[in-house]
């Protein structure tokens, strides 16, 4: 199987060279270029490591944002602000042994690849995208969805020189120009499964295979109605950016899902969030009203044929209010 990322490092210094020399075509091919290369994803990593182990140790959440972006950074410092409120001792996040790079072409800002490295003293994988805005941006981890240490990836889709074969959000088609033929955009695959979080009945099912997020998220929910208060829960998927080809049809997905848990109390009642992360922003019971705000990144395997399922997911509460 060809590896992607070693395409990265063979086909830098040749085409620097036939700049150099050879007049270049101005189709789209030669107007594009890789995300990056093998020794500066490398780098890009090393840097992560070293300011994430000033992060973990020192607990300083505002330090996250020289090294994350997005939805991924409210995640993480929404983490870092439990661990500190709530005296929580947790292992450092550090990224291990990289086990690939995948890495596509592009011809317009913002460039991305994907790292998936283990995580150091922990039986997990990190699939995480890097995506630099500018080209004076520094490189900024966005997305970070957990694997099983034993799961492995399928094989990608790679064109004629190796690289990874990215979706185009604006085209809404593969960067080699071809259609998706997914049976659905990934944009809409993301909508589906967060309606189908929300509301766990047929026809809604249909397309995916109930995997252990949906069964944990479910089992999460029906655990917070007691007497007294009303629940409710939302879920809201946010714009679809990244996901990758494979070689046999279909694709990897990345999507970042928002949660709303709502709590309405009734009169005479309170609610009490002890124990639980949410007491980290909540003094006193509640006796009226709270809404808890999460966000959740999940890794989506479409197969090019069968149901869609959830390959690893990394989230937490970003938000409390209540009175």
């Amino acid at each position: 199987m060809r590896r992607p990322w070693r395409w990265c490092a063979a086909v830098l210094l040749p085409a620097a060279l036939a700049g150099c020399a050879v007049a270049q075509s101005k189709d789209q091919r030669d107007l594009s270029k890789p995300a990056t290369s093998l020794a500066a994803a490398g780098q890009v990593v090393s840097h992560y490591n070293l300011v994430r182990d000033q992060v973990d140790t020192e607990i300083d959440s505002s330090a996250l944002a020289a090294i994350e972006g997005g939805e991924l950074l409210k995640i993480d410092q929404g983490l870092l602000y439990l661990r500190r409120e709530l005296e929580l001792s947790a292992t450092p996040v550090r990224l291990g042994r990289t086990r690939d790079v995948l890495v596509g072409r592009f011809d317009r800002y913002p460039l991305w690849f994907v790292t998936v490295n283990q995580l150091s003293k922990q039986d997990e994988q990190v699939a995480a995208v890097f995506v630099r805005a500018t080209s004076t941006s520094p490189w900024l981890m966005t997305e970070a969805p957990r694997l099983a240490g034993s799961t492995a990836l399928p094989q990608l889709a790679t064109d004629v020189e190796g690289a990874v074969v990215t979706y185009d959000d604006i085209g809404s088609q593969w960067s080699d120009g071809e259609p998706t033929r997914l049976g659905t955009s990934p944009q809409r695959l993301a909508d589906r499964y967060a309606l189908l979080l929300q509301q766990p009945k047929p026809p809604v099912r249909e397309g995916f295979a109930v995997d252990s997020f949906l069964a944990q998220m479910w089992k999460l929910s029906a655990a917070q109605r007691s007497p007294g208060v009303i629940f409710s829960q939302t879920w809201l998927a946010q714009p679809v950016r990244h996901a990758l080809r494979l070689s046999g049809g279909g694709a990897l997905v990345f999507a970042t899902l928002t949660r709303t848990d709502e709590y309405r109390v009734q009169r005479g009642k309170s609610l009490d969030f002890e124990g639980l992360e949410a007491a980290a922003y909540f003094s006193s019971p509640i006796e009226d009203e709270a809404t808890l705000t999460y966000k959740h990144q999940v890794l989506f395997l479409v197969p090019g044929e069968g149901r869609s399922f959830v390959i690893g997911q990394h989230g937490g509460l970003v938000d409390a209010t209540g009175s």
